[in-house]
């Protein structure tokens, strides 16, 4: 029984490699461009997957150039194998924000850049991240050099995804974008909530150009480690400390925990951002001092042992396209009390590996905190390990290249 067992098991491994096999020589390799005005270091999640995107591309043979906006200390070409990145010295002053004058001047500097040292037809494909300012330099693009490009929209540049904050800018833009858009072969949506958004603005006719492929996760780095789980009822909020991030909504609904319960909590607040004195002084003025860690940006492996230690994470946002923090920290276990977020109300199932509350609602994210602490932190609390691996197996960042990679083929190959 257990010889026939292995066998098995040995035919089915033998088959999944040759089926691996046979899918990787069927894929032409490809020359691919990508555009992004922020890469890592700059940025949030959009740079983050840009890079997990080029180097998963350039891994799998394809030949593979970004060009992004030079900061300081950063080389303006740097060549890693298959993967060339050009930084371009246009006007940037922060890592973690930009505006419409620093991104349209990466469009001149882009443009300029194209027009002197791209020739005609040297790349396959471009890959354009948002419709503005990605998009601009990719019609450029294609309109000089003949290079079919697709959009990846992170959000809030397809009108009328979060109005609230973005509807100006969505109907001065509105046409410019239509015909980006218009031009390109795919429109790259990272969740249903944003797929339904882009159906209504391209229309019936152009339905079939929109696609989902979410954002992924490094499963091989971040990655569960129960036993070194604080024995102390831990939080962590992790992003841009900015409006988009609704950081007071959570300062409020600590202090909340602080008054109304007996709770002894320690908070790590990981990130920084134009909105950092304000909560500092918050905290302050709160008597929040010995609870609250300003813990700025930290680095990945710092990261991922606040994942691995922490007991809890709190996402507020008003916004999210689909939050990378999200994505790391359930890919490592942990459980995630978010606002009903794009992205989030696919990653999180409710009370399994998290729970929603309203957006601006505080008193209802006290009361969630302060229930997953009596149910889940006291009887220590872990994810079921089948569910745990099934998610992280579908947000593998190996898994999400794979798909860009046929949708790249698809399209040069007229599909």
């Amino acid at each position: 029984m257990e010889l026939s067992l292995r066998g098995f098991r040995a035919n089915a491994l033998k088959n999944y490699l040759h089926k691996e096999v046979i899918e990787f020589q069927n894929l032409k390799q490809m020359k691919i461009l990508i555009l992004n005005y922020e890469y890592p270091p700059l940025g949030g999640g959009a740079g983050v997957c840009t890079r997990f995107e080029a180097e998963g591309l350039a891994k799998r043979t394809h030949q593979v150039t970004v060009i992004t906006t030079w900061f300081k200390t950063e080389k303006e070409i740097e060549i890693n194998g298959n993967l060339t990145i050009v930084r371009l010295k246009s006007k940037r002053k922060f890592e973690y924000a930009s505006n419409p004058v620093e991104m349209l001047s990466w469009v001149k500097f882009a443009k300029k850049y194209s027009d002197n040292k791209i020739k005609n037809k040297e790349f396959d494909i471009c890959i354009a991240n948002f419709a503005i300012p990605g998009g601009i330099v990719a019609k450029h693009i294609k309109k000089t050099k003949q290079t079919p490009y697709i959009i990846v929209s992170h959000g809030q540049d397809i009108p009328f995804f979060f109005p609230s904050q973005m509807l100006k800018f969505h109907i001065a833009t509105y046409f410019w974008i239509k015909n980006i858009v218009k031009h390109s072969e795919k429109l790259v949506l990272l969740s249903e909530e944003m797929k339904e958004n882009a159906d209504k603005f391209v229309g019936k006719k152009n339905i079939n150009k929109n696609i989902i492929i979410p954002n992924g996760c490094h499963t091989d780095v971040f990655k569960p480690y129960f036993s070194k789980k604080s024995k102390e009822f831990k939080i962590i909020f992790v992003g841009r400390l900015v409006a988009q991030k609704s950081p007071f909504v959570f300062l409020q609904a600590l202090n909340q925990l602080k008054i109304n319960s007996k709770i002894v909590f320690e908070v790590n607040i990981l990130g920084d951002g134009l909105l950092r004195q304000k909560m500092e002084n918050f905290v302050d003025s709160n008597n929040l001092s010995k609870n609250v860690n300003f813990k700025g940006w930290v680095t990945k492996e710092q990261m991922i042992n606040e994942y691995q230690s922490a007991n809890l994470q709190v996402i507020s946002s008003a916004d999210e396209a689909m939050s990378i923090a999200a994505l790391e920290s359930l890919s490592c276990g942990l459980y995630v009390i978010s606002t009903p977020v794009s992205g989030n109300t696919e990653l999180i199932t409710k009370d399994i590996n998290g729970d929603f509350f309203n957006f601006n609602d505080y008193n209802q994210l006290f009361s969630k905190i302060e229930l997953f602490y009596n149910e889940k932190f006291l009887t220590n609390w872990q994810l079921d390990k089948n569910k745990l691996h099934a998610f992280r197996k579908k947000y593998d960042w190996n898994e999400i290249v794979k798909q860009y990679e046929q949708q790249l083929n698809n399209i040069l190959n007229g599909n």
